[in-house]
């Protein structure tokens, strides 16, 4: 771990890549508050890829769209869309826009960008150890980290999930929280391992699930709150310290997977996936 004598434990700031899904709310949340945190040096952000406008690209996205279903294609379309065209009005109209996209981050602060569409990859490999990382964080990345990628920085590599861990695992909790009638949802912060969500657990916190609240609410909530935790960490981590993993007592473990058409259809039938108004005020005031 740190270099850092042991009765001389002065705090640094920690060399720091992110692990960042292009035009995904949390990631932007995510990216956004922890601009402002003196113990993180952001030196690099690696960014997702989306699906390419190509026929392969084309197949994967119908392949998606058949277990899905449709109607969440066409909705996450939309919502995609629309957060397009409120961060294009916050650059052309004199609003001040305080969630602001990962690509404008960069190019203001000099900050350099990896696309990749796989975060395994050889290139991507020889980017990372080029920066020279103490810390890789996963902002709600859409990918899977292999063993040669987790080793490379100094400390580790950390995750904030959007779910309370070990009973929420997978991509979407957000999502089967509300459509399994939960009344509280969760956050976890760990360390990322070789297995998914599987990490020891360095911190927790659960909420409230108000009536109402939407899927993008949620998730805008678990990046706010996640963010919250990870500065906590990386404030121990800065000092030289350890965190200590939470007491594994929970057993309670579950896998979930990504949603089926009947999946989307059952939640549809209960709850909003998103409101116009909120993405408004998310980009705008990053209100909840």
């Amino acid at each position: 771990m740190l270099d850092t004598p042991e009765n001389n434990k002065s705090i640094r700031s920690l060399k720091t890549i992110i692990l960042y899904s292009a035009g995904h709310l949390g990631s932007a949340v995510i990216l956004n508050r922890l601009l402002d945190d003196k113990k993180i040096e952001l030196t690099g952000i690696i960014k997702a890829k989306p699906l390419p406008f190509t026929f392969r690209g084309a197949r994967k996205l119908k392949k998606q769209l058949r277990r899905t279903g449709w109607r969440f294609g066409w909705l996450l379309f939309w919502q995609q869309l629309i957060q397009g065209l409120v961060f294009l009005i916050s650059r052309l109209l004199p609003i001040n826009a305080d969630l602001k996209p990962g690509w404008i981050i960069a190019r203001d602060f000099g900050i350099p960008v990896f696309h990749c569409s796989s975060v395994n990859s050889e290139r991507c490999r020889e980017f990372i150890k080029s920066l020279s990382p103490d810390l890789i964080i996963s902002a709600y990345f859409n990918q899977i980290l292999k063993p040669d990628i987790i080793s490379i920085p100094k400390i580790g590599a950390l995750n904030i999930h959007p779910g309370w861990l070990p009973a929420y695992r997978g991509a979407m909790c957000y999502f089967w929280i509300l459509k399994n009638g939960e009344d509280r949802g969760g956050v976890t912060v760990h360390w990322i391992d070789e297995g998914i969500d599987t990490g020891a657990i360095l911190a927790r916190k659960s909420f409230l699930l108000k009536p109402g609240m939407t899927q993008q609410r949620v998730l805008v909530l678990t990046a706010i709150i996640g963010s919250h935790l990870l500065k906590k960490i990386v404030k121990l981590l800065s000092e030289g310290n350890h965190p200590n993993p939470l007491p594994d007592e929970e057993k309670d473990e579950s896998y979930f997977p990504m949603p089926s058409g009947k999946d989307f259809q059952a939640y549809f039938a209960q709850r909003r996936y998103f409101r116009i108004r909120d993405i408004f005020g998310f980009l705008m005031r990053e209100k909840i």
